[in-house]
């Protein structure tokens, strides 16, 4: 008699209990980069310029996130290659914070369209896509989901410069990117 009042307690108060979720969990967020002005060719090769855009309206939140995951977005992704500078291409800066920004990154980028963020929902999951897709474009296996701090320096964020490849592929100024963070909670996966 006892375990059946006590099962039927158990079962009461499991009705009765409330769930509370923070607006974060009910909508989960990731961080977007965008690409800053136009394509740079240097020696036929061409060289974009991927950053946050925190100071705008909507814009890059690499803290919480800015776009919904279950919105579509290009995938960004990067080979790190250690290629040298680029003769040519613009010098790095330092923010009043420290942070270098504009800095090479030593890569080679390819963007995959149309990648809903609830996709990656690891970090392993979204760096094996970027490799599979590599290989099946490039031929070449190595490329990973772009990082905040892919940039060269010290205390390297925000923004990186990097090879594009098939910039006529996926590359536009107005297009958002997926770029994952690795000292922040603002990835599309938990």
């Amino acid at each position: 008699m006892f375990n059946k009042i006590l099962a039927t307690s158990v079962a009461t108060v499991g009705l009765m209990m409330t769930v509370s979720i923070s607006a974060a969990q009910a909508n989960p967020k990731a961080m977007t980069w965008k690409v800053f002005g136009k394509p740079l060719v240097l020696n036929s090769k061409t060289y974009v310029l991927f950053g946050s855009d925190n100071d705008q309206p909507g814009g890059t939140n690499p803290y919480e996130g800015d776009t919904s995951i279950n919105k579509y977005r290009s995938l960004l992704c990067i080979k790190k290659t250690n290629a040298p500078v680029p003769v040519g291409l613009p010098l790095s800066s330092i923010s009043p914070g420290g942070a270098t920004l504009a800095s090479w990154s030593g890569g080679t980028v390819l963007v995959i369209p149309n990648i809903q963020g609830k996709q990656l929902t690891s970090e392993a999951v979204a760096d094996n896509i970027c490799n599979q897709v590599g290989q099946i474009i490039r031929g070449i296996s190595g490329y990973r989901m772009a990082e905040f701090h892919d940039g060269t320096g010290y205390s390297a964020g925000w923004s990186f410069w990097a090879e594009a490849y098939g910039y006529k592929n996926g590359l536009a100024q107005y297009t958002r990117y997926w770029v994952k963070i690795s000292d922040q909670p603002a990835n599309p996966w938990p």
